[in-house]
């Protein structure tokens, strides 16, 4: 497969650099029944469960939020999102011959009345096997409360779960673990957290990536990416497959890579209606100056949209750092993705 190939890795030997995550996640799944995957987007979260549950031989069900419908998530919608991927296991379908609430066919499966009461029914079924969330911070879209959900399979199932995010303040604000009068409060839990390589380690993995697809590459093309995409695997493995496959130069492979990193962008700033227009302002301020001060923030928005109350513009910076859009350093903003911010910068 490689380093380049832009698939989510499911081998051991296709992935760079995570023994530490690998034997923390193994651990963690080994002495309990809830890990909390975290780390910004492209740091290789999804990489790293599928190659740790393929490795392992363990029956998973790998549910991605992301595909769930934008705007309120009903329970309906988490079921569908369910059934297909159930669908796709010969094992689930064996597990779930004997559960009424479902039928099992050349169809695959699907709930006969569609319901919590069916759904907990199917967990049951499910008991020995590992249960996947990924980007589930979306999940706190819904009026019904997956974090109980999450709660009972933990206190009454042999299920192991694993729960992961790119925006982890937000992550965080649907999982509430430290909120007393949340349902997993007190739940143990082990976090794994993904991080950005260094530029030694981002050498590392160019040149080895390079290797293995048979090309030469200059040092100081090497040097430029290093630079431009700051240590996200992600971007360099875009990188790596978008040079080594059609030998385009580094510039048009970062605005290609920027145009994306905009499209996830507004995907997710949808959510805030007729708000979005600040958020957007407030991210090509930041993006613009590099980093910027709260009163550059406010002085800015306000010379393009007018006044905005302190505790508006408090709540728009704070959603765009738990959205892990933004963070804050020695009292100043960035944009923590370097493609997206070429990409504010250029076409916002």
């Amino acid at each position: 497969m490689g380093y380049f190939n832009p698939e989510p890795k499911r081998r051991r030997e296709d992935l760079f650099n995570m023994e530490s995550e690998l034997s923390t996640l193994d651990s963690g799944l080994k002495r309990g029944k809830l890990v909390v995957v975290s780390g910004l987007r492209r740091y290789g979260k999804t990489s790293l469960i599928l190659t740790y549950l393929n490795e392992k031989r363990l029956d998973y069900v790998y549910l991605d939020c992301r595909l769930l419908p934008s705007g309120m998530i009903s329970l309906n919608s988490f079921l569908n999102l369910l059934e297909e991927e159930l669908s796709r296991h010969d094992w689930a379908l064996k597990a779930l011959r004997g559960v009424e609430e479902v039928s099992v066919g050349g169809f695959g499966v699907r709930f006969k009345v569609r319901s919590e009461r069916s759904l907990l029914r199917v967990l049951h079924a499910l008991e020995g096997k590992v249960l996947v969330l990924d980007e589930a911070q979306e999940l706190r879209r819904s009026g019904y409360r997956f974090d109980s959900l999450i709660a009972y399979a933990y206190d009454h199932l042999d299920l192991k779960i694993i729960v992961s995010g790119s925006m982890i303040g937000l992550l965080y604000r649907f999982l509430r673990i430290n909120d007393p009068e949340a349902p997993l409060y007190g739940r143990a839990f082990t976090e794994v957290k993904l991080r950005k390589l260094s530029d030694a380690e981002s050498r590392e993995f160019l040149i080895k990536g390079f290797e293995q697809e048979g090309v030469r590459v200059s040092d100081e093309v090497i040097n430029e990416a290093i630079k431009r995409f700051d240590g996200v695997i992600g971007w360099l493995t875009y990188f790596g497959f978008a040079l080594t496959t059609s030998g385009e130069d580094i510039d048009s492979i970062l605005d290609k890579a920027s145009k994306l990193a905009l499209s996830e962008l507004e995907h997710a700033l949808r959510v805030y209606g007729i708000g979005e227009r600040r958020y957007r302002e407030v991210l090509k301020i930041i993006a613009t100056l590099g980093r910027a001060r709260w009163s550059e923030v406010k002085r800015g928005v306000e010379a393009r949209l007018g006044r905005i109350p302190n505790n508006t513009l408090a709540t728009i910076i704070k959603n765009l750092a738990d959205s892990g859009f933004i963070r804050k350093e020695n009292e100043e903003y960035e944009i923590t993705d370097p493609v997206l911010q070429h990409g504010i910068r250029k076409y916002y």
